[in-house]
C-alpha cells in the first residue's frame, strides 16, 4: 500500500485514507465522506494497483476521467478509460486491455457501464471493487440528472456484486442511508470527517434587488483571483459574465446550454496555472476539477442545500492557504430553487401514470418496450427511463436493452407504484427542509464552521476564528451597495485591442 501511494506521489496517507484502503483490501463495502481536496481518489487508485482483478471507477464526470487517466498514465499506473467519447480503435484497445485482467483501474460512466459489450466483458473478467464517485447524486439530484445513476445498484448486481466503495464530500445521515440503499451496500464501514476545512473563511451577506450585483462586483474586484462565481441559472451566468467583462475583469463562463467544445475551452483556460481569472458558472462546473489555488468561491444566490454549498465552497483553497467562501443571500432565492426542484424531482402523478400503463400492458400479457410504455403513460422516454430505474431498485421490473420485464402480477403494479410515490413526496419534504437549513445558516449568529459541523452530524468543535461572525464583520456599510461606474475604455487601436481581450476572457491580469 505504501509503495502504491509513493507511485501516486503521496508521501504519507491521511489516517482516513489508510483506513479506507485497508477495509477495501479486506473486501468490505465502504462509504467515504471526506471534504473536497482530501484525496478521495487515492482510496480507489491504490487498490487498483494491488488487487488481483480490475477496479472499476464509475463517475458522472468526463473531465475528471480524462484528467485522472492522463495523470495515471504519466505515473505508469495501469488504467483504461471507457466512456461515450472513446470510440473506434481506442475503444477496442481499452476492451482488449480489460480482457487481460489483473491489476487495472477501469474508469467509466454509469451509461457505459450499462452497455452490453462493457458489462459482458467485466462480468467475465471479474471485478475486485466498484468505486462510485459523487455518490450523493443517487440521493440528492433529480431524475433529469442521469437516469443511469439511479440504476447503478442493479448493474453492480449483474456484475457479480463486487465490493462497493461509495465516495462523496458531503452527506447527512439521511443521504448516507439513501446511498447505502440505492447501491445495495452490505453493512458498510463508514469513514467520515468534518466537511469544514480550517483555511476557509465563510461570509454571508444579505442582498436584495440591485444590491446583489453591486456587491458581487465589489467582491470580485477586491478578492484575490482566481475565483469562481456560482449562479443558479444559465441566464444568470450570462448576465454576470457580461457585467464582469464590462468592468475589465478577466472572466470565463460555463453552463449546460453552451456548446461542448466552447465549455471545454473555457474550462481549460481557467485551469491553466498562475492565471488570475474568474469563472462564472452553474453547478455543472467544478465537480472533480483539481485546481488547488482557487482563492475564493462566491455564490451569487443561495444554493438549494447546504450539502451543495459545502461541495462547491470546498473547491476553494485546496492548497491549504486561506480562501474566501462568500454567500450573497436573499430570502427570495428560495423561489428559484423551488421552481427548479419541481421540474427535476419525480412527481407522484408521473408514477401513478406509469403504474397504470404498466398494469395495462401486463394485463394484456404483452411485454412493453420503453418507447411503447412512454407513449402509454404519456411521458417522455427520459422520464420513463428514470421512473423505471426507481421501479427496478425495488425489483418490480428489470430493464434489458429496450425490453421491460415485470416481476409482479398486473393487480400489484399500481399499488406498488403508489407506495413508491409516497416516498417521493417525502423527498419533496426533504427538499423543503434543506431550503430551510440554508435560510437558517444565512441568518445564524453562530460561527459558520460550527453551524456546518452540527448540520452534518459532527461535533461542533471550537469556533473557526475566520468567518464573518467570528471576526465581528457581519454585514457591510451602505456604501458597499451603491451603484458603480464601469471604467471608460481607452480610445485608439491599442485600447480597442485590450477591450477585445477583456471581453473574450483571455487576458491575464
Amino acid at each position: 500500500m505504501r509503495e502504491a501511494a509513493r507511485r501516486l506521489g503521496i508521501a504519507r496517507l491521511h489516517d482516513e485514507q489508510a483506513h479506507v484502503v485497508r477495509d477495501v483490501l479486506d473486501g468490505k463495502d465502504v462509504l467515504v465522506v471526506l471534504p473536497t481536496g482530501f484525496g478521495k481518489s487515492a482510496c480507489y487508485q491504490i487498490p487498483s494497483m494491488v488487487m488481483p482483478q480490475p477496479v472499476v471507477l464509475v463517475s458522472p464526470l468526463l473531465a475528471l476521467l480524462r484528467d485522472q487517466h492522463e495523470k495515471l498514465l504519466a505515473r505508469d499506473v495501469a488504467c483504461v478509460r471507457l466512456d461515450g467519447t472513446v470510440r473506434g480503435r481506442a475503444r477496442a484497445a481499452a476492451l482488449a486491455r480489460i480482457a487481460e485482467g489483473g491489476p487495472l483501474l477501469v474508469m467509466t460512466t454509469p451509461e457505459t457501464l450499462a452497455t452490453k459489450d462493457a458489462s459482458d466483458l467485466l462480468r467475465k473478467v471479474g471485478i475486485a471493487l466498484a468505486a462510485v464517485d459523487e455518490a450523493h447524486c443517487v440521493s440528492e439530484w433529480g431524475h433529469d440528472f442521469r437516469p443511469a445513476y439511479l440504476r447503478l445498484g442493479e448493474h453492480l448486481r449483474d456484475l457479480g456484486r463486487p465490493a462497493v466503495l461509495a465516495l462523496t464530500a458531503t452527506a447527512t445521515a439521511a443521504v448516507r442511508d439513501d446511498v447505502v440503499r440505492a447501491l445495495a451496500m452490505r453493512e458498510p464501514s463508514v469513514v467520515a470527517t468534518s466537511p469544514h476545512r480550517s483555511n476557509l473563511a465563510f461570509e454571508t451577506l444579505p442582498c436584495r434587488g440591485d444590491e446583489r450585483l453591486r456587491a458581487l462586483v465589489r467582491f470580485v474586484r477586491r478578492l484575490h483571483r482566481p475565483g469562481i462565481v456560482y449562479c443558479s441559472t444559465t441566464r444568470e451566468v450570462d448576465e454576470v459574465y457580461a457585467v464582469l467583462a464590462r468592468f475589465g475583469i478577466p472572466t470565463h463562463r460555463y453552463h449546460g446550454r453552451m456548446a461542448a467544445g466552447e465549455r471545454n475551452k473555457q474550462q481549460e483556460q481557467f485551469m491553466k496555472p498562475r492565471r488570475r481569472v474568474v469563472m462564472v458558472a452553474t453547478s455543472a462546473f467544478g465537480l472533480g476539477i483539481d485546481k488547488p489555488d482557487i482563492r475564493y468561491v462566491l455564490h451569487n444566490r443561495s444554493p438549494a442545500s447546504l450539502e451543495q454549498y459545502v461541495q462547491e465552497a470546498g473547491r476553494a483553497g485546496r492548497d491549504g492557504r486561506r480562501a474566501h467562501c462568500v454567500l450573497l443571500h436573499d430570502d427570495a432565492d428560495r423561489n428559484v430553487h423551488e421552481a427548479l426542484l419541481a421540474r427535476s424531482r419525480i412527481r407522484p402523478e408521473q408514477l401513478y401514470g406509469l403504474g397504470r400503463a404498466l398494469a395495462a400492458w401486463v394485463g394484456e400479457r404483452r411485454t412493453p418496450t420503453l418507447e411503447g410504455l412512454a407513449v402509454s403513460a404519456e411521458l417522455g422516454e427520459r422520464t420513463t427511463l428514470a421512473l423505471l430505474a426507481v421501479l427496478e431498485q425495488v425489483e418490480l421490473v428489470s430493464l434489458r436493452d429496450d425490453r421491460i420485464d415485470v416481476h409482479v402480477a398486473a393487480a400489484a403494479v399500481e399499488p406498488a407504484a403508489r407506495q413508491l410515490a409516497r416516498r417521493f413526496e417525502n423527498l419533496r419534504t426533504q427538499d423543503s427542509r434543506r431550503l430551510d437549513a440554508v435560510a437558517e445558516y444565512a441568518g445564524s449568529e453562530a460561527c459558520r464552521a460550527v453551524f456546518l459541523r452540527e448540520y452534518f452530524g459532527e461535533e461542533p468543535g471550537a469556533p473557526c476564528g475566520l468567518c464573518d461572525v467570528c471576526r465581528g464583520r457581519s454585514g457591510r456599510p451602505d456604501t458597499f451597495f451603491e451603484p458603480l461606474a464601469a471604467p471608460t475604455r481607452p480610445r485608439g487601436r491599442r485600447g480597442r485591442g485590450r477591450g477585445r481581450r477583456r471581453r473574450s476572457g483571455s487576458r491575464q491580469d
